[in-house]
């Protein structure tokens, strides 16, 4: 039980760690994304150090430091302001599209 209680303990410093580094969020709103990308991390983390050690293939939670790297690496890669510019969806005339109500922020 208390291994378990460590388990999702890391995984939400983990994803807080994460968010932290990537977005600069003091206090995040969207916990439970964080929580699932923090476990997701440690999972991949103790995969990964398992295959270096040369233990084999074996599912089970990486240290704190490989799970808050492999998270923020997961956060950034799911977070959409930081794709490349090029897959961005544009306007038919090249401009980025606005939201309906809201004023331009640059001019022409």
């Amino acid at each position: 039980m208390w291994s378990m209680m460590a388990f999702i303990l890391i995984g939400l410093v983990a994803g807080w760690a994460a968010s932290l580094l990537v977005r600069g969020e003091m206090h995040p709103t969207d916990w439970g994304r964080l929580f699932l990308i923090g476990v997701a991390g440690s999972l991949i983390a103790g995969i990964v150090i398992d295959l270096i050690l040369g233990y084999g293939f074996h599912l089970r939670p990486g240290g704190v430091i490989g799970s808050i790297a492999v998270a923020s690496l997961l956060l950034w890669i799911t977070t959409p302001g930081r794709r490349p510019e090029s897959s961005r969806r544009l306007a038919g005339d090249g401009a980025h599209r606005e939201r309906k109500g809201r004023r331009k922020h640059h001019k022409r």
